[in-house]
């Protein structure tokens, strides 16, 4: 049976995954024209340079959907979703969660960790 490790571990690499899948956008009419250089700073490299994550592989989207998967056995309890989608998933620490959603920062660890539980219980279950 996985146990809250495992499952904050995959909502952690799904949350990265997430950040690494390209964005769906409209196709558009491009020109071949060569970009113009619109500012001064950016023509002598004295801005900062746009660093780009590397694309999610195959295999971490697959992984990703399944994990996505599994917040259907948070159903019906959308305090726990957002507790644990926050601090497991997104990293963030308990009392800056609390913050956003205005609760203490002790609500938010036993709804992450009741939300870890219920989330290893139906995976231990093979449910998925």
């Amino acid at each position: 049976m996985p146990d809250r490790a495992f499952i904050a571990a995959r909502l952690r690499e799904a949350w990265d995954t997430l950040r690494r899948v390209p964005a769906q956008s409209v196709p558009e009419l491009k020109s071949s024209w060569p970009q113009v250089i619109q500012d001064l700073a950016d023509a002598y490299g004295y801005t900062a340079p746009v660093v780009r994550l590397s694309p999610a592989s195959p295999k971490a989207i697959d992984r990703m959907h399944e994990t996505f998967t599994w917040f259907r056995f948070l159903e019906g309890h959308p305090h726990l979703t957002k507790a644990v989608w926050l601090t497991a998933a997104a990293g963030m620490g308990p009392r800056r969660a609390g913050h956003i959603l205005g609760t203490h920062r002790d609500t938010v660890r036993a709804r992450r960790d009741e939300a870890l539980d219920r989330m290893a219980e139906g995976v231990g279950r093979g449910t998925t």
